[in-house]
Parts: C-alpha cells; sequence; structure tokens
C-alpha cells in the first residue's frame, strides 16, 4: 500500500519562493531582451509661441519643439532581429545597436486644453504631407514653407485650419536615411557626428543609421560589405546624381549606364567616355554634365557600405512608444 508524502509547511514554502524567484529572473531576462528604447532626447531648438502669436479659441498658442533622438535596440530580440543586417552592425558598449535622427513638434502651449491627441506623420520621402490634412497654406505669411509649419503665420488661413483648432500635437521624425542630405554618422557616441535638424527645414528629415559590417578578415579588414545596386534615374539639369551607397571602385568598366527615352525604348549604352564618378564615388555626371528631362537613365554598379536601414521603423517605433508612455529619456549627465 502506498502512502502519500506530506511536505512540511516550511518546505512548500521555500518551493513556492523559489519558483517565484525563478519566473521573476526569467521576467528581468525577457524584459531585457525586449529592450528597445529612446536614450536620449536633446532639445536645439524652441519657439514658443510659434505660428506668430496666433491663439485658437479654447486651445491658445502653439509652440515648436526641435531636436535630435537617440535610440537603441537589442539585435537578438525577435521584434528587432528579422530586421535585414542587424547582426552585422557596429554595437554599443552594452551590446545593442544605436540610431539616432531629428524630430519636429507643434504643441499647444498649455496642454491642459489640448486634445490629449497626436498626429504623427512619418515624413514622405523626406516632406510633410500635413498641410493638406491640416487644411493650412503659406497663405500670405512671408518666408514661409509648409515643410516649417510654424512659419505659417496668415490669420486667416490658421483660423480655417483643421488640427490646430481642435489641440492636436503634431509629430515628424526621421526615419529614411536616403530621403536626406546628411552624411553624418548614426550616433555622435560612435562616429562623433548627427544628422541635422536643419534637414527638416529644407524638407529632407534623414536618419542616422549605423553600416552594416563583415567580421575582419585578413582580405577584408575592414569587412566592407559590397554588392550589386541599380538606380533608376529622372532628373535634369547639370548636377551631379547621387548614388544611394557608394560604389565600391571608380573603374568605370565595372559599372554600365544607360539611356532611353521612352519606357518600351531599348535602352542604349553610355560609353564609360559619356559618365563620370565624382572623387568620392558617391554621385555620378554626364560628360558634359547636363541630363536630358524626363529621360531615362538606368545605373548598375557594384555598391558598398549598406547602411541598416530597417532600423528607421524601429525608430518610429520606440519613438511614438517614448512619447506615449515615458516621460523623460535616460541621460543622466555625469
Amino acid at each position: 500500500m502506498k502512502t502519500k508524502r506530506i511536505l512540511p509547511l516550511s518546505t512548500l514554502i521555500i518551493s513556492v519562493m523559489l519558483v517565484a524567484i525563478a519566473l521573476f529572473a526569467f521576467g528581468l531576462g525577457l524584459a531585457t531582451l525586449a529592450e528597445a528604447r529612446i536614450t536620449q532626447v536633446v532639445i536645439t531648438e524652441t519657439e514658443s509661441p510659434t505660428f506668430g502669436g496666433y491663439s485658437w479659441p479654447g486651445v491658445g498658442q502653439y509652440e515648436k519643439i526641435v531636436g535630435i533622438a537617440y535610440g537603441e535596440v537589442n539585435p537578438y530580440d525577435p521584434k528587432n532581429a528579422v530586421i535585414v543586417d542587424i547582426g552585422l552592425a557596429p554595437r554599443l558598449p552594452d551590446g545593442n545597436v544605436g540610431y539616432s535622427f531629428p524630430f519636429y513638434i507643434l504643441k499647444p502651449i498649455d496642454l491642459s486644453k489640448g486634445a490629449h491627441k497626436v498626429m504623427y506623420e512619418p515624413p514622405n520621402r523626406g516632406g510633410k504631407t500635413w498641410a493638406s490634412l491640416g487644411r493650412v497654406s503659406c497663405g500670405t505669411s512671408v518666408g514661409c514653407t509648409t515643410n516649417n509649419p510654424g512659419s505659417i503665420t496668415d490669420p486667416t488661413i490658421l483660423a480655417g485650419a483643421f488640427l490646430m483648432p481642435r489641440g492636436y500635437t503634431m509629430v515628424w521624425s526621421g526615419w529614411d536615411q536616403s530621403a536626406g542630405t546628411s552624411t553624418a554618422g548614426y550616433n555622435s557616441w560612435i562616429a562623433g557626428s548627427d544628422v541635422t535638424v536643419a534637414d527638416f527645414e529644407a524638407g529632407k528629415p534623414t536618419a542616422g543609421l549605423p553600416i552594416a559590417k563583415n567580421p575582419p578578415t585578413r582580405e577584408n579588414p575592414g569587412g566592407t560589405i559590397t554588392g550589386p545596386s541599380y538606380e533608376y534615374i529622372v532628373t535634369s539639369g547639370t548636377s551631379p546624381y547621387t548614388l544611394t551607397y557608394a560604389a565600391n571602385t571608380l573603374d568605370k568598366n565595372k559599372a554600365t549606364l544607360t539611356h532611353r527615352v521612352h519606357l518600351d525604348d531599348v535602352p542604349a549604352v553610355v560609353p564609360t567616355s559619356g559618365w563620370t564618378y565624382n572623387t568620392s564615388g558617391t554621385a555620378i555626371n554626364l560628360v558634359s554634365p547636363g541630363w536630358v528631362a524626363n529621360d531615362i537613365y538606368e545605373f548598375s554598379y557594384t555598391a558598398k557600405d549598406p547602411t541598416v536601414n530597417g532600423l528607421g521603423f524601429a525608430a518610429v517605433r520606440d519613438w511614438n512608444a517614448w512619447l506615449r508612455y515615458k516621460k523623460t529619456d535616460d541621460y543622466r549627465p555625469l
């Protein structure tokens, strides 16, 4: 006959405590693994009030806040591991992968009178499309651009706007590195330079993203990644065309430029004597300079140093989470 073994109460309590501790430790591990966050927010410009001091009934005046934000993601978190080349990105001292981006915020000065809602727009190829949504235009405002909303001062236009009379906060942030003109590094901790807030005023908010690198070898000590790249070029004027990625070599025999007038034309190869690289291999131009407007040029070449562009989507995710749930960043001055 089998007998039941009854554990002393003290043993049961210890067992429950051990399970609780194990679960707590496991939870901490998950929290660490899933950590992706905005670590520092640097405000570089404020204008309060903005919109020329215009005040909306019941809401009041608005202010503009512009700056640069820094974030990082854990490359081993399954939510981040799907980002192409994240495993080849350089690491911060804590093992995470960092990035930076400029942001632009318009908010009621007195948030208690606001709607407690945010209209967030990831800029479309660098530009803000909010003017149509917000029913605003420059009107009679001097020096106004819709990429710099605070420059709109025409009271007739502002009175008929859609978002501001309803107390919405409006937020934009850079996420697409190819949209901007900045060639700065992704993070001051690594590269010593940042993306610029001025890109917003030019309608080209970019993002500072890391360059993917292979593990160094004797043959490739820098770990440079190369691969085939293709550019579809429809432009005009004499300015050089900036390539998405720098060419791995300036040997024009290893690249092909074609030209056609219509989509159904057979592309004609432009001889190597008919085009040239700039000295850094980041742009091409015709010889003599001058692209035929609306004609189609296609450029195939071997590029180098791909950026981890999927981090731009993570930046949008984590920036909005920070705006929604956080009251401060992680930065603490020494």
